[in-house]
């Protein structure tokens, strides 16, 4: 399957995926709030590599999933800042159009923000040259390419900020194989 494929099916590891983050957004964010709600007013998702937000057969992906949460947490909902990327064009155009489909929206203290560029130096740079609130960044590279160790530790630097990224081993072996 090609990353132009990838949202045609919802396969059982992306549920799997989804349902990772989501469940460790969410108890992430539930004990950030309670013991440091008071020095930050501010929590955040980052979200590299976002894709458009529902594959074909209607199944919402991750980053529609943490939104849903936080339209139905009320602390969450005040503090929540969303940051996806993708960069397909197309993919953020369909996210944007979903996200401002979503019953509750308008309840979110903070937009969700979703731009479209390609995660290199120039996302490692702007990470890194923030003190971050409390993040959990989401790292989901179709094999590969755009996750680097000045990547993870960009987000890292920051108390209370966490990685989550999956990669395809397969997609390495495979790179490795051919010497690229």
């Amino acid at each position: 399957m090609s990353v132009e494929g990838f949202f045609e099916e919802t396969l059982q590891q992306s549920r799997i995926k989804s349902a990772i983050v989501t469940r460790y957004f969410d108890a992430w964010s539930t004990v950030i709030i309670s013991k440091a709600g008071h020095l930050y007013d501010r929590v955040a998702y980052i979200d590299l590599f976002s894709g458009p937000g529902f594959y074909a057969d209607g199944t919402p992906s991750t980053p529609l999933l943490i939104i849903d949460k936080a339209i139905r947490n009320p602390k969450l909902r005040e503090r929540l800042v969303t940051i996806f990327n993708d960069k397909d064009p197309a993919h953020c155009d369909a996210l944007k159009a979903a996200i401002d489909a979503m019953q509750g929206i308008d309840g979110l203290k903070y937009k969700p923000q979703v731009d479209n560029e390609e995660v290199g130096s120039e996302i490692v740079g702007q990470l890194g040259s923030v003190r971050l609130v409390p993040t959990v960044c989401f790292i989901d590279p179709w094999g590969y390419k755009g996750l680097s160790l000045d990547l993870v530790n960009s987000v890292l630097k920051d108390w209370a900020c966490e990685c989550i990224f999956f990669f395809n081993y397969k997609r390495i072996n495979s790179g490795l194989s051919r010497g690229s």
